[in-house]
């Protein structure tokens, strides 16, 4: 397993579902750890990078109703 932190920046404000989301993604195969920085509006995903890459925690993070920066 290789272990890989990627940070997003995402625009506007997490609501409620978004947060619901993106804790229950954890059970998603692949991400290990979620972390999310309201005040800088980053979200640091660790995943294992044997099972996704970049993009594809982007797209994970877009289906889940993340409004990411520049996407």
């Amino acid at each position: 397993m290789t272990t890989v932190v990627a940070v997003f920046k995402y625009q506007g404000t997490l609501g409620a579902q978004q947060a619901q989301n993106l804790g229950e993604s954890t059970t998603r195969l692949g991400v290990r750890k979620i972390a999310v920085n309201a005040q800088e509006r980053t979200i640091a995903v660790e995943y294992d990078a044997t099972r996704m890459d970049h993009n594809g925690v982007a797209a994970l993070l877009r289906r889940l109703g993340v409004p990411l920066a520049g996407a």
